[in-house]
């Protein structure tokens, strides 16, 4: 029998045994501590913790509903930390009864494969950001879209008709979790931290 703690995450209800959120907490506070990104730290804590909560539903049923701590050590292989490094734990902590220190969570040998969500680009933007999203989307160079649009513009009016439907229909990529769907990058932590940093 083992003890479990509910714990909010990502604003979803979870509940975890307890070595199970020791590790989790202990993986927290080295990401917030390894964090470069000064006043948006918080955004990118909540950033992460979203990413967790998302993990953990889809692991987590109604039948299945406890998260264990290989739960929690798969997501901090696939998450890492935020300069690209394993998380590795210190301390004489135990785990299945033996003691473990420096036990490092490396990322894992699969890559994460992620569908491209279409966004529009509002880093790199010319004037709505369509096209270099739509570059991101369909891989290709946006300068080649640019072309394309003023051609159907001049031939007919069809490129600016085109265009701004595409302005409308397409959310802007705000978040470091929406610039990574953009780009087809696995929501690792180093890879949130690469926009969070920019902004």
């Amino acid at each position: 029998m083992k003890e479990v703690v509910s714990v909010a995450i990502g604003n979803k209800s979870f509940t975890l045994e307890t070595d199970a959120y020791t590790l989790l907490k202990d993986y927290l506070e080295a990401f917030r501590t390894r964090s470069s990104a000064g006043i948006q730290s918080d955004e990118t804590m909540s950033d992460i913790e979203e990413r967790i909560a998302e993990i953990l539903s889809s692991k987590t049923s109604s039948v299945k509903n406890v998260v264990n701590i290989y739960m929690i050590e798969e997501i901090i292989a696939r998450l890492g930390m935020p300069d690209g490094t394993a998380y590795t734990r210190g301390g004489g902590a135990q785990q299945n009864g033996q003691a473990y220190a420096n036990q490092a969570y490396a990322n894992p040998p699969y890559q994460e494969s992620v569908p491209r969500k279409f966004y529009r680009d509002v880093d790199s933007r010319s004037i709505g950001g369509v096209c270099s999203g739509l570059g991101y989307y369909l891989n290709i160079d946006p300068t080649i879209l640019k072309v394309i649009f003023v051609v159907l513009f001049l031939i007919g009016g069809g490129g600016l008709l085109i265009y701004i439907i595409l302005w409308i229909v397409a959310p802007p990529a705000l978040t470091p979790v929406q610039k990574c769907e953009m780009r087809g990058w696995p929501l690792t932590a180093e890879n949130i931290e690469k926009f969070t940093r920019k902004q």
